[in-house]
């Protein structure tokens, strides 16, 4: 595996390596750049963030988001240039600059990634859905809820899994939201909207819950919902046999 750390190769070859190929390899060149971090590929990643190609100005954006990590170099400079990016035509560039802003800080970035939750495109819905988890603002809340009921299964899915998981607010809306998820077409959908009831100790998630266990007993997310839905301190250590029989008793 590539030390991306310490990526031997240089910063105009890792550029190219981003530029010109993809999956993997394009991706650990982006990730080498973000770890080295330094003032020429800020600098070559603004160049190229004002490229006529929109492949490119995606990439500068994947770039941006994350400089330098774990510490973060020049982040006003990566936000305001992401900032500017929200707004091209081409809805990759747009999803890519959302994803990045969230990256760099995701409640600085909600007021300007909120307008794009009605997006045609269904790239750019999911990327607010992803950027606004764990944003404890009202119109923050009030756009996952919109999403959580969008057309598109992976925009459900991450709105869901924000209000659930990500968000500790707890309110009838919510909950309700949480609620019709339970009969959503996509399992995945399914599963965070009974994690995220549990997690309330609402009883409408009690039968999801126990079907999770039976089909994954040692399921982190579904022992933990369970032990909060049963107010009980000692979740992790209880046998999961014990766990399904006490919500069904819930259940009567």
């Amino acid at each position: 595996m590539t030390d991306l750390v310490n990526d031997a190769r240089s910063t105009d070859e890792l550029f190219r390596v981003a530029l010109s190929l993809e999956g993997d390899a394009a991706w650990d060149a982006v990730a080498a750049l973000h770890w080295r971090g330094t003032e020429e590929v800020l600098e070559k990643s603004i160049i190229l963030s004002r490229s006529s190609d929109a492949k490119e100005r995606a990439r500068a954006a994947d770039i941006l988001g994350q400089l330098g990590i774990p510490d973060r170099t020049f982040p006003d400079q990566c936000f305001d240039n992401l900032l500017r990016l929200l707004s091209d035509k081409d809805v990759h560039v747009t999803s890519a600059a959302i994803m990045g802003l969230q990256h760099l800080d995701r409640d600085q970035a909600a007021p300007f990634v909120l307008p794009y939750a009605e997006h045609a495109d269904a790239k750019v819905r999911y990327a607010v859905a992803v950027a606004l988890g764990g944003v404890e603002t009202p119109p923050a809340i009030s756009a996952l809820l919109t999403l959580s009921n969008d057309s598109d299964d992976e925009v459900r899915d991450w709105a869901t899994f924000g209000l659930g998981q990500l968000s500790e607010e707890d309110s009838n809306e919510i909950r309700d939201a949480l609620a019709n998820n339970l009969a959503d077409g996509d399992a995945d959908v399914r599963y965070e909207a009974a994690i995220g009831l549990g997690r309330r100790q609402d009883s409408r998630a009690a039968k999801f819950i126990i079907d999770m266990l039976r089909a994954d007993p040692e399921d982190l997310f579904a022992r933990e919902a369970a032990a909060v839905l049963l107010n009980t301190k000692d979740g992790e250590k209880t046998p999961s046999s014990d766990l399904i029989h006490a919500l069904k008793a819930l259940q009567s």
